[in-house]
């Protein structure tokens, strides 16, 4: 599911030392590693970030590695939502993108308000349908087109 344990191998850490640079437990970062738990959006920018790879490389959608070019927008205005404006583009309302993904109106809307965190497996679902970048979705990078997916 993830890379995690090749992207920590292969810049010679243990899990304790990664752990330790993302402010949390060894054992949480383990829980990442072997798929028991969900890895968070802002785990995952930060580990994206720690390795200067995309979202979509660490959650195996692509084999390119490259880090896609950073933002030139500030995601600190919570008014800004790119699941809000792809979904709009593409003239679909949250009950229709919801059926699209499995899930209620009332749980997709709850990504858009920022209620909820996002899991790993929407935010996978999401990117393969709209085909952007999972980078894209969470405002790391502007570009819209996805390195090559697998």
């Amino acid at each position: 599911m993830n890379r995690l344990k090749d992207l920590r191998i292969e810049h010679n850490l243990y899990q304790k030392d990664i752990a330790k640079k993302l402010y949390m437990s060894q054992n949480g970062y383990s829980q990442y590693e072997i798929g028991t738990n969900d890895i968070s959006t802002t785990m995952l920018k930060r580990i994206s970030k720690f390795y200067n790879v995309s979202i979509d490389y660490i959650l195996d959608l692509t084999n390119d590695k490259k880090a896609y070019k950073k933002s030139l927008i500030n995601n600190f205005d919570n008014n800004l939502n790119r699941l809000r404006e792809i979904r709009e583009d593409r003239d679909l309302n949250q009950t229709e993108i919801g059926k699209i993904i499995g899930m209620s109106q009332t749980g997709y809307s709850a990504y858009e308000t920022k209620d909820n965190d996002i899991p790993t497996k929407i935010l996978i679902k999401l990117a393969l349908y709209y085909n952007v970048p999972i980078d894209y979705l969470l405002y790391i990078t502007d570009d819209r087109e996805p390195h090559k997916r697998k």
